[in-house]
């Protein structure tokens, strides 16, 4: 099912692409899609996919340059008009001949990172271009996730490793500080912070030896929880 800021993706990107002539079949793939007409919309991606197969390689840049920026600029824009054949006939083979070619523009590289989660491509769209945030908060969302992971249990459990985790937090730490711009920086600091604040919690319980975290938390006034809200400890 296909929600309302899809609707709305799929609306923006085909009035978008109706300003190219040859794009018209792609358009008419978002405007079909958008109504729920799924089995006329889908013959029109496939008339449109058959088309790219004469086009010439920049010309298949080109659509890519086109598509990748109203996926990085208008919500849920790479659900509804990024279907899984558009992707696997035409984006990802694309992407791929142009990254084994590029030497200076990294936006193919984010653009393949992101989409087909290669942390590799990020870290060369980074090595291309320093200042691109946009690679930078991908890799940043990633890692973060993965300390978030580990403490989303507790104080039921811990799921992972908590020093290899401070270990990855440093490692993040260095990265956003190359963020350009502070509201960013503070931003991902938060982020990062909220959840380290339970690995070092949970590291002191451990060292501490209390049998029960839950309990030491409330005795040390320490945060021990994270789920749909937090759980901390107030002084009353």
């Amino acid at each position: 099912m296909i929600g309302k800021d899809q609707n709305t993706a799929l609306l923006t990107v085909g009035n978008a692409a109706l300003k190219n002539p040859a794009l018209t079949d792609y358009a008419n793939y978002c405007f079909d899609r958008e109504k729920g007409l799924r089995k006329e919309a889908f013959k029109h991606l496939d008339k449109f996919i058959q088309s790219t197969v004469a086009w010439t390689f920049d010309k298949k840049i080109d659509f890519v340059k086109f598509l990748f920026p109203s996926f990085e600029n208008v919500q849920d824009a790479d659900y509804g008009p990024f279907p899984q054949p558009l992707s696997d006939k035409l984006i990802k083979p694309t992407l791929t001949k142009w990254c084994d070619n590029e030497q200076t523009d990294n936006n193919p590289f984010r653009w393949y990172g992101k989409y087909y989660r290669s942390e590799e491509h990020l870290l060369k769209a980074l090595d291309l271009n320093p200042t691109d945030d946009l690679a930078r908060q991908t890799l940043l969302s990633w890692w973060t996730y993965n300390i978030y992971y580990s403490v989303h249990h507790l104080p039921e459990g811990y799921i992972g490793e908590p020093f290899e985790d401070i270990k990855l937090g440093e490692k993040i730490k260095a990265e956003i500080q190359k963020l350009s711009t502070a509201q960013l920086r503070e931003y991902w600091t938060k982020e990062l912070e909220d959840d380290l604040e339970l690995v070092r919690n949970y590291i002191d319980w451990k060292t501490f030896g209390h049998a029960d975290f839950e309990k030491w938390g409330i005795e040390n006034k320490k945060q021990t929880g994270y789920g749909l809200t937090r759980t901390y400890y107030y002084e009353e």
